[in-house]
């Protein structure tokens, strides 16, 4: 039996061979109400044990055999509480250096035909959407509602460009989607005879970086079940906008 990702097991039925011996029978049905039943055919079933499957997600099976199936049982997770990817690092990240992509917010010209300074205002708003992700290899996140405690990469500015930075850390779900608007004013004076070319822009820079965290995994009962795991982080972020004003 090949489990689907994110189906797990929903009822659990095992019985013994009626002589304290041997392996009987195992019978389950699953989240997505497919069944594996299958028993010893020489001898009838006798008492049937049902089995507390907690959350319903196997992590294996335990047991003892020889020639046959002496005893086995199933291992589960007990009911969950929550599932968190924690203690994340992302190991390239200082050797990455991010491309950044400008794009116009707007671009405009104002020319003084005048012998006075002219004052002229640019008022500028531009939406922009803040992408996170966090894959992880193993699929955990079909079976787990996982949520991510991690900082976000980010640009910062620095003497030879750009490169990156870990913001605070905060609580998130796997898939984080921000909204921001960039807007202001801006204030020109225009000399005599002069034209004024301003253009403001953003730059923009997508972020692929592997990472490793801890995954762990709490239950109702206070228990808790802790391993690692490891992905791809990958964001799309901007820096602020910038203005650029040149005069001819």
């Amino acid at each position: 039996f090949e489990f689907d990702l994110g189906e797990h097991i929903t009822n659990l039925s095992l019985w013994g061979n009626g002589a304290g011996t041997r392996l009987g029978a195992i019978k389950f049905t699953t989240s997505k109400n497919r069944q594996f039943f299958e028993k010893m055919t020489s001898w009838s079933l006798k008492t049937e044990y049902t089995i507390d499957v907690g959350s319903g997600i196997c992590l294996g099976l335990e047991g003892r055999s020889g020639s046959d199936i002496d005893c086995m049982g199933f291992l589960f997770i007990n009911p969950i509480k929550s599932s968190m990817l924690t203690d994340m690092e992302y190991p390239t990240l200082s050797f990455l250096k991010p491309q950044v992509t400008p794009e116009y917010v707007k671009s405009v010209s104002h020319q003084n035909d005048t012998s006075l300074v002219q004052e002229e205002s640019i008022t500028y708003s531009k939406t922009l959407t803040k992408t996170s992700s966090w894959s992880v290899s193993n699929k955990i996140e079909t079976t787990l509602n996982v949520s991510v405690k991690a900082g976000i990469p980010d640009l910062v500015e620095v003497s030879s460009g750009f490169s990156l930075t870990v913001g605070v850390e905060h609580s998130t779900s796997l898939v984080k989607t921000e909204t921001i608007t960039e807007a202001d004013t801006i204030q020109l004076k225009i000399p005599p005879w002069k034209t004024l070319d301003v253009d403001i822009t953003v730059g923009r820079a997508n972020i692929d970086l592997d990472y490793r965290a801890t995954v762990k995994v709490t239950c109702m009962n206070g228990s808790q079940l802790v391993f690692p795991s490891n992905g791809t982080y990958n964001g799309v972020t901007y820096t602020s906008a910038k203005v650029s004003i040149k005069e001819r």
